[in-house]
């Protein structure tokens, strides 16, 4: 059974929490005259260290969104040029996006300009610490649409959306959800001999049991409306000592 990401990688997310991590937006009936500025609900992100945490985000765009699209994203520090993909990219460009201890900025901001063009795109917003910024450890994904509310992701834009699919709380004494994703419509529970130990039928908001197993390590996998896997996690079940 192929796993998706590692546990290293699971818990490295935790270092920050995307809340919401998939941001759906249709807009309906905007007058395209090239001057609409567009913004999709905003989204707060969370330092769960008790240290100060310095973060890259990368904004990348994993199919062309429609013909004159632009795209700008606004953080603690500024509203980035529609034609600024990143925050650090030095010598250019060094501006962390700096959060306190335990500190929740509740406003990063997504910005679409869509010209005269209707239709949709994904964006993926890549967080990394500054200390290490080829290593991802959280991403945001914007699944927008514009006077097409029927514009559907294609296959090749589904990996998009797998990137911040996580579980947690990694590990847990029982207890788990997933974070929100449109593609997830069934979660099963396997041991590490391959046994299935529990099944799920996936609704966004969910909380999944399975107290009743012992402790130890299980995967966790998410199944599309196909019954395909979209990711597998390694997810550790450890009851609360006394």
């Amino acid at each position: 059974m192929c796993i998706s990401g590692s546990l290293l990688g699971t818990l490295g997310a935790q270092n920050i929490t995307v809340d919401p991590p998939l941001v759906v937006a249709n807009f309906d009936g905007v007058l395209l005259n090239g001057l609409q500025d567009l913004v999709p609900e905003h989204v707060a992100v969370t330092n769960n260290t008790t240290d100060t945490i310095r973060l890259k985000w990368q904004r990348e765009i994993p199919e062309p969104c429609p013909d004159g699209w632009k795209t700008q994203v606004c953080d603690n520090s500024y509203c980035f040029a529609a034609n600024t993909s990143t925050n650090y990219n030095p010598p250019q460009i060094d501006v962390p996006f700096t959060l306190a201890p335990g500190e929740t900025f509740p406003d990063f901001i997504f910005h679409v300009l869509p010209a005269t063009t209707p239709g949709c795109c994904l964006i993926n917003i890549k967080f990394s610490e500054i200390e290490n910024p080829d290593e991802i450890i959280s991403t945001l994904t914007y699944d927008v649409r514009v006077n097409d509310p029927e514009c559907s992701l294609s296959s090749t834009n589904e990996p998009a959306l797998v990137d911040g699919l996580q579980a947690f709380p990694n590990p847990t004494a029982g207890a788990f959800s997933i974070t929100d994703n449109p593609l997830v419509k069934t979660i099963t529970v396997h041991d590490l001999l391959g046994k299935q130990v529990a099944r799920f039928q996936h609704s966004n908001g969910n909380t999944y049991d399975i107290s009743g197993n012992v402790d130890g390590l299980y995967l966790v996998n998410m199944l599309d409306e196909n019954g395909e896997t979209i990711k597998t996690i390694r997810m550790t079940k450890q009851g609360i000592r006394p």
